[in-house]
């Protein structure tokens, strides 16, 4: 139990100090840091969806030996969020998984052009703010559905 509890503190320091690294990369236009802090926490926040929602061996099946991509964690909270009896489907059957998809591609075409191309810095700047919106509202989302999770799995336990 000891170990759980500083897994969890562990995590929670270094979300604390993920978040002040991102908005100072924000504050002082260090975009291309903003992106990458950003989608690195869009990753986790996937992950934290599947495994708490009792999914990620499903997902991981599902990859067949491929390893776990963005993409692939979105899409199969997207196909288990269609089904409206899901916890998903109340949390995630609108469009946000949608938009993060479509930021994650143009962050990925902004990357590759970084050399070969002359970019406008406000593209950038754009799209990092544009993904810093689509990170807390994922955030607090994910949050929403651990927490009803957790209460759902708390009544069903009380009631046995």
């Amino acid at each position: 139990m000891e170990t759980i509890l500083d897994e969890n503190r562990l995590k929670y320091e270094n979300y604390k100090e993920q978040f002040k690294r991102l908005n100072k990369a924000l504050t002082n236009g260090f975009n291309l840091e903003a992106m990458f802090i950003e989608y690195a926490i869009m990753e986790d926040r996937t992950e934290s969806i599947l495994r708490h929602a009792g999914l990620w061996e499903d997902y991981l099946k599902s990859r067949k030996g491929h390893k776990p991509t963005i993409d692939s964690k979105i899409r199969f909270i997207l196909k288990k969020a269609e089904q409206k009896t899901s916890t998903l489907h109340k949390f995630f059957s609108d469009d946000l998984l949608d938009k993060i998809l479509c930021w994650k591609e143009e962050r990925n075409r902004l990357i590759h052009a970084l050399l070969k191309q002359q970019l406008a810095h406000n593209e950038v700047k754009e799209l990092a703010e544009q993904g810093n919106e689509l990170v807390k509202t994922l955030r607090t989302r994910s949050g929403s559905l651990n927490r009803a999770i957790d209460k759902a799995s708390r009544e069903a336990c009380a009631s046995k």
